[in-house]
């Protein structure tokens, strides 16, 4: 009775990094069937073709329908996390990293280094006269809709990348930052279809994901980098007024950006900055350390 429960509780694919590459196979399949059901509904409603559908999607006045397409997007992801951690991986959704005792401390920490990061980037480029600040006005649709979407984004990305892929990934890797490292290249990869991507762009978006993982391969919970993630989308979006990965948003500050586009990130917007690169690079040498510390600590 042992040996064979024992057995049921073993994963139906052995190899990690293989269940990783099928997860991301899924989730493409079901998305573009999802959100080309909820598309083809959204032109009806709207009396819109494909090409005016389009238009409406990526203008950031048509919120609700941008809130719909990625609340479609999170349900996407949930389900085949969910089919393939239940009868493929033959583990609990909470065993991901959603575990809550002494973790709530983790979800300040994503909150503030966030907020920080984005914060000491926008005074860099003000002080260095790459940036004026032409207006600030409150928008509703900046302060809460930014954040209700960005939290759509946040779980979404995280339960996916963070905690699917990537600890299917430390199955089969000894070495973890190495599971880390490819992680944060297929999310890399996963956002090179946003508009004007740029090599530094593209670079930032794989350090993003080395970063959000960082203290994952620690203690393989998800609740810093939901919030860190949560808040470095927020933050630069809606509050200081940046593209998100070349996206607009209704913003509270409004600002001219011109020089350098190293400097600026150009058309992608501010994750295509040299500047951000240095940030992100900063930040995950000292939550490693500052890992790494703790766990001897423990040890000790």
């Amino acid at each position: 009775m042992e040996e064979t429960k024992l057995k049921s509780s073993e994963p139906a694919i052995k190899r990690g990094w293989l269940r990783a590459v099928l997860s991301i196979v899924a989730f493409l399949v079901a998305i573009i069937f999802i959100q080309g059901i909820v598309g083809v509904v959204i032109a009806s409603v709207k009396g819109a073709n494909l090409l005016e559908l389009k238009n409406l999607m990526s203008n950031p006045q048509n919120f609700g329908i941008i809130f719909i397409l990625q609340l479609s997007n999170l349900f996407t992801v949930f389900l085949v996390v969910f089919i393939f951690r239940k009868y493929i991986d033959r583990k609990s959704i909470l065993s991901m990293g959603f575990h809550t005792k002494n973790r709530y401390k983790d979800m300040l920490w994503g909150m503030a280094v966030g907020f920080v990061l984005m914060l000491i980037g926008f005074f860099v480029l003000k002080w260095s006269h790459h940036l004026e600040i032409t207006a600030v006005q409150y928008s509703s649709k900046a302060v809460f809709g930014g954040f209700l979407f960005f939290i759509l984004v946040a779980f979404g990305e995280e339960i996916l990348f963070r905690g699917y892929i990537l600890p299917n990934f430390m199955d089969s890797f000894k070495n973890k930052y190495m599971a880390l490292f490819i992680s944060s290249v297929l999310f890399a990869v996963f956002h090179g279809l946003y508009p004007n991507l740029t090599i530094v762009g593209f670079i930032n978006l794989l350090l993003a994901g080395i970063a959000l993982g960082i203290t994952y391969i620690h203690t393989q919970n998800l609740w810093f980098p939901i919030f860190l993630h949560l808040s470095w989308n927020y933050f630069q979006g809606p509050v200081f007024g940046f593209e998100v990965s070349g996206l607009d948003f209704n913003t509270v500050i409004m600002h001219d950006v011109s020089g350098n586009e190293w400097i600026t990130g150009g058309k992608f917007g501010f994750e295509g900055s040299v500047i951000i690169s240095v940030l992100l690079i900063a930040m995950i040498i000292v939550t490693d350390r500052f890992m790494l510390k703790s766990k001897s600590q423990i040890t000790q």
